[in-house]
């Protein structure tokens, strides 16, 4: 016949084993819950926050619909095709018109703060001239007006048409910084036609967080001579791309700084068929917050029941064994089959 004392101690030991074969149990159940929740975030499509930096000959922006752009043009030579409610003595002789046909006509204000207002939906060609300088070619829909320009205190809200070009053939000592929003291409396919391409840059991928105080970056490309850079239009009540472009005088390209949120961004190389650009999956994994966070909890977890393996015994019939098994599966098996004998 056993003891009291020595029964009550083995009935101790069995409950401490079982419950930390519960606290296991969980702890596997956990790892299995976790591998599912990974696997489940990357089908899900996600979304990153790029950000453009380059030096280009040639951006197009796309203006969203709805929206209305201003841009301060000081020195620029006004081309349209046809007559603009301009003062008289802005307009430029034939021999003095830089607009490269007869069709246009050219306007030219020596006063300052001359602003251009345009609608949505236009579309703007910024690009720097071989012959030198810079130049702006603006389009919408036939029949419909770009916008207006104005030289403030001067000229009030002159209706624009169609298609308007301006061009600077010298830029003002202060460079021109032109804001925009809308669907964005830096940089031209290289052909013989055309020599005005990209020069370079670089992508920097950040995780799309309200918040940019918390924003992660998750990985950067770099841009070649030649590449052409595509951030498109985004989804439905998503923001539209937006940036600047810095133009000036005594350098040959443009300075482009963009931001977009989407699922990848359009980068065409020279030579090749074109990539998504977008963040590998490793990468991806370590910025996401919601798996950071479960990880830390689950990992946190584990260890805590781990440290308490040499305390409860390995889960064989002598609970001060703490067991040798290196593999820990075997052990959570052998734990699981073990009974306490009563």
């Amino acid at each position: 016949m056993s003891e009291p004392g020595a029964e009550t101690a083995v009935q101790k030991s069995a409950g401490s084993i079982s419950a930390w074969k519960v606290g296991v149990a969980v702890m596997m159940a956990g790892i299995i819950i976790f591998i599912a929740f990974i696997l489940w975030r990357l089908v899900l499509p996600a979304k990153w926050e790029f950000s453009i930096e380059a030096t280009t000959e040639v951006a197009e922006v796309s203006l969203p619909p709805a929206t209305e752009t201003r841009w301060l043009v000081d020195g620029a030579v006004v081309c349209a095709r046809g007559e603009l409610d301009l003062p008289e003595h802005y307009r430029l002789m034939p021999g003095d018109n830089p607009c490269g046909s007869r069709a246009w006509r050219a306007w030219k204000s020596k006063d300052p703060e001359q602003v251009l207002r345009l609608n949505g939906g236009a579309s703007a060609t910024l690009q720097s001239r071989p012959e030198g300088g810079f130049a702006m070619s603006l389009r919408t829909a036939e029949g419909e007006s770009l916008g207006a320009y104005s030289v403030v205190g001067v000229v009030e809200d002159v209706e624009l048409g169609a298609a308007l070009n301006l061009i600077w053939a010298q830029l003002p000592r202060q460079s021109l910084t032109l804001p925009f929003s809308g669907a964005t291409t830096l940089g031209r396919a290289v052909s013989w036609s055309d020599t005005r391409v990209l020069h370079g840059g670089h992508v920097v991928v950040y995780t799309a967080d309200e918040s940019a105080d918390k924003r992660t970056m998750v990985d950067e490309a770099g841009l070649m001579l030649g590449d052409q850079v595509q951030l498109g239009e985004p989804e439905p009540g998503r923001p539209w791309p937006k940036g600047f472009v810095r133009v000036v005088d005594d350098e040959t390209a443009m300075q482009v700084v963009a931001f977009g949120r989407a699922g990848s961004l359009r980068i065409e190389r020279f030579g090749e068929s074109g990539y998504d650009f977008k963040p590998g999956v490793i990468r991806a994994l370590a910025a996401d917050p919601a798996i950071a966070f479960w990880g830390s909890i689950l990992a946190a977890y584990m260890t805590l029941i781990l440290s308490l393996q040499p305390f409860v015994g390995g889960g064989s019939r002598d609970a001060n064994d703490p067991g040798n098994a290196g593999d820990l599966l075997k052990r959570f098996n052998r734990w699981l089959r073990s009974r306490p004998k009563e």
